[in-house]
């Protein structure tokens, strides 16, 4: 008997399929790849992957589809789980303890280290860019998907007024920092803020063009706009755990490129500008690295952690009227075999 039939489940999760593009709207998709999430790498990686409620038998004979615009190449997997499975993979399968387990992967005292110098980084570039636009205001930032809250935690040490919204209740309930809200409606009576940041989130989110213009409602004109995700560069398929993680099929659910990535923010309003160059470093040979990098930025290849800043005139509404209110369209559907 297998995994998937020792389990027996009595339901099958629900899955929508997006028929437009989640970047610019268009209907023109081409399929990169598909399979079933009970078959191949991906049965393998989601049965071994620790969970709370395992979604295997729930999955068993669904099938995921990776498309490409043909107008803008922005790459998505078109079958996504329902809002109802959806929120049953937050509430049941994403476990408190399944997410530590699954950190645990990466955790070491050098990662933790080199996060809190990424924050400190990104805080430094912050401080330094809104000078001008807050004068002598404190800092306001909104850190959308903020996790645990070391982001917000790292803010809150230099002063900064640093708010947060997260969506998963294990990580609310197990946060770092107490300013953290279920949903955008919570902290629009709280805005304007200075910047916005989405740290490992755009490829998360069903309709992300609608939610950050949603969000850039809220962020004050000539505001910071931070935007990182994974660098889908060269993935179209799912063989290795490298492409699993990247573009997994329930999580990682938007595949963004350097190009795809600015392009996507420039279509909401927003014009890219080069992140400053800081350093935070206690060696000497760091502290020249750093130097040598800002020198050297023009040429280094591109990445997916960009800096950007709102047009004073951008068109952003927060009532879903705004010109991106259409896109990535779903409908209902069941997919089997394709």
């Amino acid at each position: 008997m297998t995994f998937v039939e020792s389990l027996s489940p009595t339901e099958s999760a629900g899955f929508s399929s997006r028929i437009s593009c989640i970047a610019c709207g268009g209907a023109h998709l081409e399929q990169l790849s598909s399979g079933r999430f009970d078959e191949g790498a991906v049965g393998k990686f989601i049965h071994d992957d620790p969970w709370g409620e395992h979604p295997a038998p729930f999955l068993h004979g669904k099938v995921w589809s990776y498309v490409a615009c043909r107008d803008c190449k922005q790459a998505f997997h078109q079958h996504i789980l329902d809002p109802t499975w959806n929120e049953r993979r937050f509430s049941k399968w994403m476990s408190q303890e399944a997410i530590e387990a699954y950190e645990l992967r990466f955790k070491t005292s050098a990662s933790e280290f080199n996060g809190a110098v990424a924050h400190t980084s990104h805080v430094l570039c912050i401080e330094r860019l809104t000078r001008d636009l807050r004068g002598a205001a404190a800092l306001r930032v909104l850190d959308f998907g903020c996790g645990y809250g070391g982001f917000l935690a790292m803010c809150s040490m230099y002063g900064f007024e640093a708010y947060g919204v997260d969506r998963s209740s294990a990580k609310r309930d197990n946060n770092r920092f107490a300013k953290v809200f279920a949903d955008i409606d919570d902290v629009v009576a709280l805005a304007p803020f200075h910047v916005l940041t989405l740290f490992e989130v755009l490829e998360h989110l069903d309709e992300p063009a609608p939610l950050l213009e949603r969000l850039g409602a809220l962020l004050a004109p000539g505001g910071l706009l931070i935007l990182e995700t994974p660098d889908c560069t060269g993935v179209r398929d799912i063989e290795s755990r490298s492409d699993y993680d990247k573009i997994h099929p329930l999580e990682h659910i938007n595949g963004f490129t350097p190009a795809s990535l600015k392009a996507f923010a420039e279509r909401l309003g927003y014009v890219a500008i080069p992140k400053p160059a800081v350093s935070v470093a206690s060696e000497t040979t760091k502290f020249v690295k750093s130097i040598v990098k800002r020198v050297v930025r023009p040429v280094l290849k591109p990445t997916t952690q960009l800096y950007f800043r709102k047009r004073p005139n951008a068109s952003q509404l927060s009532d879903g009227e705004g010109p991106h209110a259409g896109f990535a369209q779903t409908r209902s559907t069941s997919p089997g075999r394709t």
